[in-house]
């Protein structure tokens, strides 16, 4: 129970001001962004100024929203400065849209809105979990009449093959906070799944696909056959999606989701991906939620600093000393990203050689990340 009240509303967007509304429906899509939170919903046929079919695309797809199915969506991000209080605001979406991107939010907070999120994660995978697919409207209730008989997954996927229906760009990035990542992975597996039947144009199926913070329960659920969902998204990353050549980034930010509390940490996953080990001291050790949260905020800021540096310490617990290499972010390059997970090392936020901690500043520019060597491979 602690648990949940710690991560109660706080695996999705971060809440702001209510949102208008009250059509008597759910209320979901993709909504793209332009600056400061300017944004309009994709409708297919209805031009829309904050989308070019001819640019590249990041997508990102939120989590778990219990009590938030109607709080504002923003890309704006204010966070305060530990040691003076003082509060910066960044424009997370601006970075990707000065790099002539388009950037968009997948909503499905009505589905998402429930108070127990293994509920919520039911959802995901099938139409028939505990509760169904029933939605919450704008005055708090949940609405069970004629709702949708497909899984929110599937909803994502309809909407998705909608939303780009004319696309011609040449890159496309899928990116899951928290919960999200299981949407992310679906997502991402049907559209594979798609491609070998020749019902998907490749230029459809994504590049890059974006784990931030994931989050997966620890328990075998009935409706994946006995399997967990950390099962479920390893088996589908490792033997549909890698093999496709799509490049798969983890970044870990909170021990809301390392195992050591009602999580599964997916550790055998580990090894197949780029994984990251965040290190957000920017936000007090009492405050994991704003951990949990910063892996979407830094990830998409990342995009508009260079990548960071890599470092290594030759002898254990010594200074981390640079390699001259880059470490993952939203802007490390797709060739040193297939390298990195080529390399099957692991990497986590340091101290860099020039003794600035970058852990400390919710800023991108200052971080290192250090190379952590995959153990060696036992002898026969």
């Amino acid at each position: 129970m602690v648990w949940l009240l710690l991560v109660a509303g706080c695996t999705g967007i971060v809440p702001a001001t209510p949102a208008p509304g009250g059509s008597g429906e759910p209320e979901y899509g993709i909504y793209w962004f332009g600056k400061q939170d300017a944004m309009q919903k994709a409708v297919p046929g209805r031009p829309n100024p904050y989308y070019d079919p001819n640019r590249p695309t990041m997508l990102l797809i939120h989590g778990w929203r219990p009590d938030q199915a109607y709080t504002q969506r923003t890309l704006m991000w204010t966070v305060a400065d530990p040691a003076t209080g003082k509060e910066s605001t960044y424009d997370l979406a601006a970075p990707w849209i000065d790099a002539g991107w388009n950037i968009g939010l997948f909503d499905w907070g009505p589905f998402a809105d429930e108070p127990v999120v293994l509920d919520a994660e039911a959802k995901i995978w099938t139409a028939n979990g505990p509760k169904g697919m029933r939605w919450r409207d704008h005055a708090g209730s949940y609405q069970t009449a004629g709702v949708l008989n497909i899984s929110a997954a599937d909803l994502l996927y309809r909407t998705y093959l909608s939303a780009l229906a004319d696309y011609r760009g040449p890159e496309i990035r899928i990116a899951g906070h928290s919960l999200g990542n299981q949407m992310a992975t679906a997502l991402v597996m049907r559209l594979v799944e798609d491609l070998g039947r020749e019902d998907l144009p490749p230029h459809l199926l994504p590049k890059r696909l974006a784990l931030l913070d994931p989050y997966w329960s620890p328990l075998a659920r009935d409706f994946l056959n006995g399997a967990s969902t950390a099962e479920t998204v390893r088996t589908d990353i490792e033997d549909d999606v890698l093999p496709e050549g799509i490049l798969v980034e983890w970044y870990r930010s909170s021990s809301l989701t390392d195992g050591r509390v009602i999580s599964d940490a997916n550790e055998a996953l580990q090894p197949a991906v780029v994984f990251v080990e965040m290190a957000p001291k920017f936000c007090p050790i009492t405050k994991q939620i704003c951990k949990h949260e910063a892996s979407w905020q830094q990830y998409l800021l990342s995009f508009g600093d260079p990548p960071p540096p890599e470092c290594e310490s030759p002898v254990k617990d010594q200074p981390c000393q640079a390699t001259g290499r880059v470490a993952a972010s939203a802007s490390t390059p797709n060739d040193r990203l297939a390298e990195m997970l080529a390399d099957r090392a692991t990497w986590r936020q340091a101290v860099g050689p020039d003794g600035v901690d970058g852990r400390l500043t919710p800023a991108t520019h200052d971080d290192w990340y250090a190379r952590i060597p995959p153990p060696p491979t036992a002898q026969p």
